[in-house]
């Protein structure tokens, strides 16, 4: 158990890892963009945001999938993917599960789930924000 605890402890701290590097990279890129060019083009800014933000989440998903594959908790990568992508999201349909010794790592993949999409949702809101109220205010209809 110690070692579970400890494999999904480092892998929650490479995803956040994961997570922080994007941000960073993506929130350098907006404030660098040209004043007004955003805020032109809000939709298409924020449809590539979203898809932007996908991309850390893909490559959590991924990071996940490839423990359970290494330490022999699923047969096949293409199962530890989905079972990974289920999980990470909260869906766990459950139709493919882990042996006993491995259940208490994906609980731990959950909440590293949860932790990521409230970050990537506070993302979002905070560029969303920024190109539709860039003064700081609702417009007023």
């Amino acid at each position: 158990m110690p070692v579970n605890f400890l494999l999904a402890t480092a892998l929650i701290a490479a995803t956040v890892a994961i997570q922080a590097v994007f941000m960073e990279i993506g929130l350098r890129a907006i404030r660098h963009a040209e004043p007004g060019y955003l805020g032109r083009h809000a939709t298409i800014a924020t449809v590539a945001w979203v898809s932007y933000l996908l991309i850390p989440i893909s490559l959590d998903i991924c990071l996940w999938a490839l423990l359970y594959y290494l330490i022999g908790a699923l047969p096949s990568l293409d199962d530890a993917i989905y079972f990974s992508t289920a999980t990470f999201t909260t869906v766990g349909y459950g139709d493919v599960v882990l042996g006993k010794e491995w259940r208490q790592i994906s609980a731990f993949e959950a909440v590293n789930g949860w932790i990521i999409f409230g970050w990537a949702t506070a993302l979002i809101m905070a560029v969303i924000q920024r190109l539709y109220f860039p003064d700081g205010k609702a417009n007023d209809a």
